[in-house]
Protein backbone atom coordinates (compact mmCIF):
# COMPACT_ATOMS: atom_id res chain seq x y z
CA UNK A 1 0.00 0.00 0.00
CA UNK A 2 1.75 3.52 -0.76
CA UNK A 3 -0.91 5.67 1.15
CA UNK A 4 -3.96 5.87 3.28
CA UNK A 5 -6.68 7.88 4.40
CA UNK A 6 -9.86 7.48 6.88
CA UNK A 7 -12.40 9.18 5.20
CA UNK A 8 -16.07 10.34 7.37
CA UNK A 9 -18.49 8.84 4.61
CA UNK A 10 -19.89 5.77 3.98
CA UNK A 11 -17.63 3.54 1.54
CA UNK A 12 -20.49 3.59 -1.34
CA UNK A 13 -20.44 7.43 -1.30
CA UNK A 14 -17.02 7.73 -0.87
CA UNK A 15 -16.31 4.92 -3.96
CA UNK A 16 -19.26 7.01 -6.17
CA UNK A 17 -17.50 10.04 -5.82
CA UNK A 18 -14.24 8.79 -7.11
CA UNK A 19 -16.03 6.87 -9.58
CA UNK A 20 -16.82 9.92 -11.65
CA UNK A 21 -14.51 11.09 -13.41
CA UNK A 22 -14.90 14.59 -13.66
CA UNK A 23 -13.55 14.27 -10.30
CA UNK A 24 -10.34 13.46 -10.85
CA UNK A 25 -9.67 16.88 -11.45
CA UNK A 26 -9.41 17.42 -7.75
CA UNK A 27 -6.91 14.87 -7.00
CA UNK A 28 -4.94 14.52 -9.76
CA UNK A 29 -3.16 17.11 -10.36
CA UNK A 30 -1.57 16.07 -6.76
CA UNK A 31 0.32 13.29 -8.26
CA UNK A 32 1.84 15.32 -11.11
CA UNK A 33 4.49 18.64 -10.61
CA UNK A 34 3.10 19.61 -14.41
CA UNK A 35 -0.33 20.36 -12.58
CA UNK A 36 -1.50 22.99 -15.40
CA UNK A 37 -2.25 20.81 -18.19
CA UNK A 38 -3.86 17.43 -17.30
CA UNK A 39 -4.18 14.76 -19.13
CA UNK A 40 -7.10 12.59 -19.89
CA UNK A 41 -7.02 10.56 -16.58
CA UNK A 42 -8.51 7.35 -17.82
CA UNK A 43 -10.37 6.70 -14.67
CA UNK A 44 -11.98 3.42 -15.00
CA UNK A 45 -14.27 2.25 -11.56
CA UNK A 46 -14.77 -1.36 -10.67
CA UNK A 47 -17.74 -1.60 -8.58
CA UNK A 48 -17.63 -4.96 -7.18
CA UNK A 49 -13.93 -4.45 -5.81
CA UNK A 50 -14.39 -0.91 -4.76
CA UNK A 51 -11.73 0.16 -6.48
CA UNK A 52 -10.56 3.13 -8.65
CA UNK A 53 -8.10 2.67 -11.10
CA UNK A 54 -6.37 5.22 -13.95
CA UNK A 55 -3.94 5.04 -16.83
CA UNK A 56 -2.65 8.33 -17.08
CA UNK A 57 0.90 8.87 -15.45
CA UNK A 58 1.46 7.41 -12.87
CA UNK A 59 -1.16 5.21 -13.41
CA UNK A 60 -2.41 3.47 -9.76
CA UNK A 61 -5.54 2.48 -8.10
CA UNK A 62 -7.60 3.57 -5.16
CA UNK A 63 -9.23 1.06 -3.03
CA UNK A 64 -12.12 1.86 -0.50
CA UNK A 65 -12.86 -0.18 2.77
CA UNK A 66 -14.84 0.57 5.74
CA UNK A 67 -18.67 0.26 6.82
CA UNK A 68 -21.22 2.37 7.97
CA UNK A 69 -19.70 6.48 7.78
CA UNK A 70 -16.39 5.45 8.35
CA UNK A 71 -13.99 4.85 4.94
CA UNK A 72 -10.66 4.14 4.56
CA UNK A 73 -8.77 5.22 0.86
CA UNK A 74 -5.64 3.58 0.14
CA UNK A 75 -3.81 4.46 -2.67
CA UNK A 76 -1.31 1.95 -4.50
CA UNK A 77 0.75 3.24 -8.05
CA UNK A 78 1.50 0.64 -10.41
CA UNK A 79 4.08 1.78 -11.64
CA UNK A 80 7.62 1.78 -9.67
CA UNK A 81 9.70 4.33 -7.99
CA UNK A 82 6.99 5.35 -5.70
CA UNK A 83 8.32 4.81 -1.66
CA UNK A 84 5.47 3.82 0.70
CA UNK A 85 4.75 6.43 3.16
CA UNK A 86 3.03 6.88 6.35
CA UNK A 87 -0.76 7.32 6.41
CA UNK A 88 -2.03 11.11 5.66
CA UNK A 89 -2.91 11.79 9.23
CA UNK A 90 -0.29 10.57 10.71
CA UNK A 91 1.55 13.50 8.79
CA UNK A 92 2.69 16.67 10.86
CA UNK A 93 2.40 20.00 9.56
CA UNK A 94 5.98 19.94 9.67
CA UNK A 95 6.44 16.95 7.33
CA UNK A 96 7.41 17.73 3.55
CA UNK A 97 4.38 17.52 2.14
CA UNK A 98 3.59 14.50 -0.49
CA UNK A 99 2.26 13.80 -3.72
CA UNK A 100 0.06 10.90 -2.60
CA UNK A 101 -1.05 12.24 0.94
CA UNK A 102 -2.48 16.16 -0.97
CA UNK A 103 -4.08 13.90 -3.38
CA UNK A 104 -6.06 11.97 -0.77
CA UNK A 105 -6.39 14.82 1.55
CA UNK A 106 -7.84 16.83 -1.15
CA UNK A 107 -10.37 13.63 -2.13
CA UNK A 108 -11.01 14.09 1.86
CA UNK A 109 -11.76 17.47 1.89
CA UNK A 110 -14.68 17.37 -1.25
CA UNK A 111 -15.90 14.11 0.20
CA UNK A 112 -16.17 14.98 4.06
CA UNK A 113 -17.56 18.62 2.65
CA UNK A 114 -20.41 17.33 0.54
CA UNK A 115 -21.40 15.41 4.14
CA UNK A 116 -21.27 18.54 6.06
CA UNK A 117 -17.50 18.84 6.36
CA UNK A 118 -14.86 18.95 9.26
CA UNK A 119 -15.99 22.05 11.61
CA UNK A 120 -12.20 22.54 12.04
CA UNK A 121 -11.67 22.32 8.32
CA UNK A 122 -13.56 24.82 6.64
CA UNK A 123 -13.46 25.42 2.88
CA UNK A 124 -12.43 28.95 1.92
CA UNK A 125 -15.36 31.64 2.16
CA UNK A 126 -17.57 29.15 4.42
CA UNK A 127 -17.81 29.56 8.22
CA UNK A 128 -20.15 26.88 9.09
CA UNK A 129 -22.96 24.13 7.60
CA UNK A 130 -25.31 26.36 9.25
CA UNK A 131 -24.85 29.43 7.26
CA UNK A 132 -24.23 27.27 4.26
CA UNK A 133 -28.04 26.45 4.82
CA UNK A 134 -28.73 29.86 5.78
CA UNK A 135 -27.93 31.02 2.55
CA UNK A 136 -29.45 27.96 0.64
CA UNK A 137 -32.65 29.09 2.41
CA UNK A 138 -31.92 32.74 1.39
CA UNK A 139 -31.81 32.28 -2.13
CA UNK A 140 -35.06 30.07 -2.14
Amino acid sequence: MHAKIGINASPQRLFDWLAQGANARHWFAHLRHEADALPEVGVTADAGAMTVRWSAAPAGEMHVTGQGHASELSLTFTEDGHPPEAPAEEQSPDDPPTNAGNALRSIKSHVENAEGGDPDMHTPGIVSKEQVEEAAREME
